[in-house]
């Protein structure tokens, strides 16, 4: 479905960071699961158990909620699996309220902006060196 153009990958001609790393290239072909590394921006829909970290409450409506979790279960270790003839199927639906308000509104912009740097400085409190990576982003 693919190759025909029925199916295709998650935003991914708009933006392309949230699944970068997956490398979907690569899972077309694959035949055995392979290991992937966080990247700044990174968005993929996971499988975890439930007592992984929550999402964080700062982050309601649109954006930085995903790439905000995602940088937490890096920092505490999660692996980031991708799995060959595994895939989810997002339903199209019409733009959300808040992406429209992220869209034209220079305050939720800056709103969102403020609380992504209060959340990576927290990331530096909480993980201490190995969270450099964190902070550095979107700088």
């Amino acid at each position: 479905m693919l190759d025909m153009g029925t199916l295709y990958t998650f935003r991914y001609h708009v933006w392309q960071k949230g699944h970068a790393p997956t490398n979907f290239a690569k899972w077309r072909t694959s035949t055995t699961p392979y290991k992937i590394q966080w990247e700044a921006d990174f968005e993929p829909y996971v499988v975890v158990k439930k007592d992984c970290p929550q999402y964080d409450t700062r982050f309601v409506g649109f954006g930085w909620n995903k790439v905000a979790h995602i940088m937490e279960l890096d920092a505490q270790g999660y692996e980031f699996i991708v799995l060959p003839n595994a895939f989810m199927i997002h339903m199209p639906h019409a733009p959300s309220f808040d992406i429209a308000k992220f869209r034209s509104s220079e305050q939720y912009r800056e709103c969102l902006k403020i609380l992504k740097s209060e959340f990576q400085r927290d990331m530096a409190k909480k993980y201490g060196f190995k969270a450099l990576k964190y902070v550095a982003v979107d700088k």
